[in-house]
């Protein structure tokens, strides 16, 4: 089969079969990857708009002014009343769907508080999201999953401001290491279908070209065989349109070979200028030829030494 789609390769019917059912492959897989494309970040912009609803929500339901004063490294009574009200903030949602936190930023590192009244978890330099929330004391979310040491999240972060300044933030949270792992899993299949497009167009051209390419051949050297017969030997198709002439429209013919003007044929011919126009007009209507075809054709039959 490789063999038989070699030999059918040069052929232009099979070339542009290949190249119409590539591109067609490819316009396919293109539009999909940029529909999922954007189900998924019109999906990631709700979850994100939901999450931050929500932590704006959380931080208004209570009061979290000493967050600032939570200890980083021993536990305390304030972790427990902070942890029991991100207990109760969290319990209409599932922890493995979404979780609030408090978040506090000291010395460039960030601080989780969860719902277990432990001391704040140290998660490692605070994400540009956590940031600019503290910076800009605006609510902020994660325009894309992130990862920390607790896993792969969505997330949106609200500013607690007391007396001036930022001192710390109520995060929400929303599990996507799944959409993660999805995306992961459809750009590697992205790629990977580009082999099986290319080896599917090749079977499909070969089968076109099995059905279109050998009679479009045989018809194209009909019609090129016939062509370089009429052109070499006016005794083919154009020597039965010579023998629709009369004996004077071949006279006429003789003259325009020799290159005489209208008015010059009709002195020749003893005849007037009117019939001369009248006899390239039968000419035309009996083989289609104009009066430079028909000294062609005079000429050819000179060449050729066939009878004028």
């Amino acid at each position: 089969m490789i063999r038989a789609i070699m030999q059918r390769s040069g052929s232009r019917t099979f070339r542009r079969s290949f190249a119409l059912i590539l591109a067609a492959e490819a316009v396919t897989i293109g539009v999909a990857w940029l529909l999922l494309g954007a189900n998924t970040s019109e999906w990631i912009h709700e979850q994100t708009a939901r999450l931050a609803q929500i932590s704006e929500q959380a931080a208004s339901s209570a009061d979290w002014s000493r967050l600032g004063a939570i200890s980083n490294s021993s536990s305390s009574s304030l972790d427990e009343t902070y942890g029991r009200q991100l207990d109760k903030l969290s319990r209409p949602f599932s922890l493995k769907q979404r979780r609030r936190s408090a978040v506090i930023v000291q010395n460039g590192e960030a601080y989780e508080l969860y719902a277990d009244g432990n001391p704040p978890t140290d998660v490692g330099k605070p994400p540009q999201w956590e940031r600019d929330a503290y910076a800009t004391r605006k609510t902020t979310y994660t325009p894309v999953p992130y990862s920390d040491d607790t896993g792969t999240y969505l997330a949106a972060f609200t500013p607690i401001v007391h007396n001036g300044s930022v001192v710390g933030l109520i995060a929400a949270e929303l599990d996507s290491a799944t959409l993660a792992e999805f995306q992961g899993i459809v750009r590697t299949t992205f790629w990977l279908s580009i082999v099986p497009a290319v080896l599917a167009s090749l079977l499909v051209a070969y089968i076109l070209a099995s059905m279109l390419v050998e009679p479009m051949d045989v018809f194209r050297t009909i019609e090129e065989t016939a062509r370089s017969q009429r052109a070499l030997s006016p005794s083919g198709e154009e020597g039965d349109r010579w023998d629709r002439l009369t004996p004077k429209h071949k006279e006429v013919a003789e003259l325009a070979r020799q290159g005489l003007t209208n008015k010059e044929i009709a002195d020749a011919l003893s005849v007037s200028y009117e019939t001369v126009k009248q006899h390239f007009k039968d000419v035309r209507e009996r083989t289609g030829w104009s009066k430079v075809d028909l000294a062609v054709q005079a000429q050819a039959r000179r060449t050729a030494s066939l009878p004028l």
